[in-house]
């Protein structure tokens, strides 16, 4: 059904506007008594007349009423109940407005301006809700009034009443009957189009094909037919928008429209030539980043392996990009228009990952990026992603950090390069947000090793302070003698954080970590993000990292069986336990899976629609949904360190 908001909008406007103009028109057309009157006599219709014209409404209002209580025999009795109309829908009194029309209806029936009196009465009964009333009134008016010039208006108020009752196959064709009556005004024919539009996009398959099969042995306008052969397109209703677009073609001989309906024609025939089971993938095979490419490999052939159903039939066809975002174009133009696949799983890289989201865009097929990229989503709304993203692991610290654990005052230490910056950044907003603040912040150059100067500035300990001079000097010692300098250095650091956060690799945190210590940052909590995850973290600076927080996408030590199955087949048929490539790799394959065996996708655009609407799925990386831009909505995995392991923070 269409709003109902926006049609009542759009009816009290034509109510006003029809009002204004049928006051203007009906004037009576002999004035000669009322002239008469009017400069013989002051009495109450004059005085109200002179109020109106002041716009004096309530005044006007009250002297009318008092005429027409007072008035036997007045020719004037009818416009005075018009004029009393008009005003109370001015002051939005549209009961007693109507109130005054029906007696003006039962008073004067043979009234010359009795046509538009009752197409208002059912307008305005359209206004208060009362549609049956309403389409009573205007199919009694229709009889009536077969050609009279406010007949499109009547059709359309017919077609709004039964589309607010939800008659929608009504509604359609009362207002296409409007729509042959003739050219009104550009602004309600852009009106009445809109409300075809609306209702042809909100109607079922079913009833769109009831539509197509038009009894009344004419045809409907062009636009019509081309509107629901793209409903039923967009529906997956492929052979009846195939119908609907040649009888388009057959009901026309305007050129604009032939043309649009061969160019239709020829997108319904792609449509219905793709292969629905056949899945692209795209992955870095080769090259430098070979190594990711075949963890997501292991992972999505594993998934087909372990089909639970072997329903499926699902058919992936990877091609190799090798890094390449070149090369990776011109396998994802194979895969789409060679091969004809449904989706495609892919790339990884984020300069890949750009470049082939928003050639995926324009060629209409759904992709899942498997890439941290920032806003890759927005692209288009073909474009998914199935990753955790930096937000989403920084957002979890935070609320685990602030909300459970109570710190407010934070210190950052990042590596001078994009993720490092970026990570800073969104870290230092989200901490204004949640009211916390940053008490100390420093990059490093991502090739050094020692980060002396870093932490030290962080703590107070890499500039003399003035303070621990004169302290220390006052005490009988000499400046520049060893004592007092040996003093000065022993002073201890200035540590006005609770927690330092380290957006960096495992690799540099396991150097970084140590030397904190050294410099006696000593009670602080350490957090980070997924990079972190790894077993050879704590091999090589577990002491240092006791009670540290940090996110990740997937815990291969986790106790829940589908895990645990995961990473045992995982184990047993590549000799490796997995990472969270493989992991979402996997997931990814059993998602479609799931979509192609529930949904049964028979369009690119009907995959896509089916990856929005299919509930949160449990994959071996946890719960999943994707959100209206195609965004993963995932909670990270946040841990710690405990011994010699990492464990889940519940």
């Amino acid at each position: 059904m269409i709003s109902g908001s926006i049609l009542l909008k759009r009816a009290i406007s034509v109510l006003l506007a029809g009002m204004a103009l049928f006051l203007f028109a009906c004037q009576p057309r002999s004035t000669r008594s009322f002239t008469e009157a009017t400069q013989t006599r002051s009495d109450a219709f004059s005085v109200a007349e002179k109020y109106r014209q002041k716009g004096e409404l309530a005044q006007s209002l009250k002297y009318y009423r008092s005429f027409l209580t007072q008035a036997v025999e007045d020719d004037r009795i009818p416009l005075a109940l018009q004029r009393v109309a008009e005003i109370e829908l001015k002051l939005n009194n549209p009961e007693n407005a109507l109130a005054s029309l029906e007696e003006l209806s039962r008073r004067y029936p043979d009234y010359a301006w009795m046509p538009e009196v009752r197409y208002q009465i059912s307008a305005i009964l359209y206004q208060l809700g009362r549609y049956e009333a309403s389409a009573h009134k205007a199919i009694l008016w229709l009889d009536q009034y077969q050609r009279h010039f406010l007949k499109k208006d009547v059709l359309v108020l017919l077609g709004d009443d039964f589309c607010a009752m939800g008659k929608t196959e009504s509604a359609f064709f009362y207002w296409i009957e409007a729509k042959d009556v003739g050219k009104d005004g550009e602004e309600k024919e852009t009106g009445l189009d809109e409300k075809l539009k609306a209702l042809i996009d909100a109607s079922s398959p079913l009833l769109l094909s009831r539509l197509l099969e038009n009894e009344r042995g004419t045809f409907y306008p062009p636009e019509i037919y081309y509107q629901i052969s793209s409903a039923l397109l967009s529906q997956q209703e492929p052979d009846k928008a195939e119908k609907a677009v040649r009888i388009l073609m057959e009901s026309t001989r305007n050129l604009h429209w032939i043309k649009k309906g061969e160019d239709l024609l020829a997108r319904i025939k792609e449509e219905m030539a793709i292969c629905e089971s056949c899945i692209g993938c795209l992955l870095p095979l080769s090259g430098s980043f070979a190594a990711y490419g075949r963890e997501v490999l292991n992972g999505l052939t594993l998934a087909m392996m372990n089909d639970p159903l072997k329903e499926t039939k699902i058919k992936v066809i990877v091609k190799d990009t090798a890094g390449s975002p070149e090369k990776a174009l011109r396998e994802l133009e194979t895969l789409v228009n060679k091969q004809r696949v449904i989706g495609i799983i892919g790339p990884l890289s984020s300069k890949t990952a750009a470049f082939i989201s928003e050639r995926a865009q324009d060629l209409g097929v759904p992709t899942i990026t498997l890439t941290q990229r920032r806003d890759v989503v927005k692209t288009g709304d073909m474009v998914f992603r199935n990753f955790l993203t930096p937000e989403q692991e920084i957002d979890s610290l935070l609320e685990v950090a602030m909300g459970q654990l109570g710190f407010r005052r934070f210190g950052i230490l990042y590596p001078d390069n994009t993720y490092g910056r970026f990570c800073m950044n969104r870290f230092w907003e989200k901490l204004d947000e949640l009211g916390g603040s940053v008490t100390a912040v420093e990059s490093y150059p991502t090739d050094v090793t020692d980060y002396e100067e870093q932490i030290k500035k962080m703590v107070g300990l890499y500039y003399p302070r003035a303070g621990d001079r004169r302290r220390i000097y006052s005490q009988g010692t000499t400046a520049g003698d060893d004592e007092s300098e040996k003093r000065l250095k022993d002073d201890g650091p200035i540590i006005d954080f609770e927690a330092v956060f380290i957006p960096d690799t495992y690799q540099r945190v396991a150097m970084i970590a140590p030397q904190l210590a050294f410099y006696d940052v000593l009670g602080v909590r350490l957090m980070g993000t997924r990079l972190w995850h790894s077993p050879k973290l704590i091999e090589m600076a577990g002491n240092y990292l006791q009670g540290a927080l940090f996110s990740s996408g997937f815990l291969p030590e986790s106790e829940n069986p589908e895990v645990t199955g995961f990473v045992a087949d995982y184990q047993h048929n590549f000799n490796q336990p997995p990472g969270i490539l493989a992991a979402n790799g996997y997931d990814t394959i059993c998602l479609l899976q799931t979509v192609l065996r529930e949904y049964h996708p028979k369009t690119r655009e009907h995959l896509r629609q089916a990856l929005l609407d299919i509930p949160a799925f449990e994959g071996v990386t946890g719960p999943f949904r994707f959100d209206e831009a195609g965004e993963a909505l995932k909670a990270p995995l946040l841990l710690t360190v405990s011994g010699n392991k990492m464990v889940p923070i519940y």
